[in-house]
């Protein structure tokens, strides 16, 4: 299939999720139950309506957020091939794109994981990765490492093996050291992300 094909389905796969989420997992019940404790019905109730009318802007989104997470990948790869020299030649764009099916697979299994196997009561549950270490840590850690934690996950790893796999296949070289070449270039990225998201936790924090 062609990068664009790929592209295509995979925000398909995203948007399919976000409105499953938000027609039979966010509901009105859902929202009442939810926010019962903080506010009154009156305010629920206008939470309500407003959600259901800018609802639509977050299927907006989909496509742009996954170009974001796709040029983040590349961004780190492309940087590392300059710095090592290695795998100068390949097509990072595409693997990018290619190795996005594992998260979209990783949506998919969170979805099918909350609608029959979590009781779900509050929105933080929500925002709990099922297959991630938050879930073993979340009640004992500080509010600002959960992202750290929930970044943990075995799709997240999942992912950097895929790009390995992949990129070993573009270059036909071998899959070690495409995973060496990995490890070193889309993993010191994605610290200085968790970095960064975890320190304007604390700071936001409220």
């Amino acid at each position: 299939m062609t990068k664009q094909v790929i592209f295509i389905s995979i925000s398909i796969i995203y948007f399919l999720v976000a409105f499953y989420n938000h027609e039979f997992i966010l509901t009105d019940n859902f929202i009442n139950s939810a926010l019962g404790y903080n506010l009154t019905s009156n305010n629920i109730k206008d939470s309500i309506d407003f959600v259901r009318k800018w609802q639509w802007i977050s299927y907006l989104f989909i496509p742009l957020v996954l170009l974001l997470r796709i040029t983040f990948t590349w961004i780190c790869l492309k940087a590392g091939s300059f710095i090592t020299d290695r795998f100068t030649e390949t097509s990072f764009w595409k693997i990018a794109i290619q190795a996005e099916i594992v998260f979209a697979f990783g949506a998919v299994a969170g979805l099918f994981y909350t609608e029959f196997f979590v009781d779900v009561e509050t929105l933080e549950q929500l925002s709990v990765n099922p297959f991630s270490l938050q879930v073993f840590v979340s009640d004992s850690v500080p509010k600002w490492s959960l992202y750290f934690f929930n970044t943990l996950n075995i799709f997240e790893f999942g992912y950097v093996f895929v790009l390995a796999y992949l990129i070993a296949e573009e270059a036909k070289s071998k899959v070690l050291p495409s995973l060496k070449f990995v490890a070193s270039t889309y993993l010191p990225g994605l610290a200085l992300w968790v970095l960064l998201v975890s320190y304007l936790s604390v700071v936001f924090q409220p």
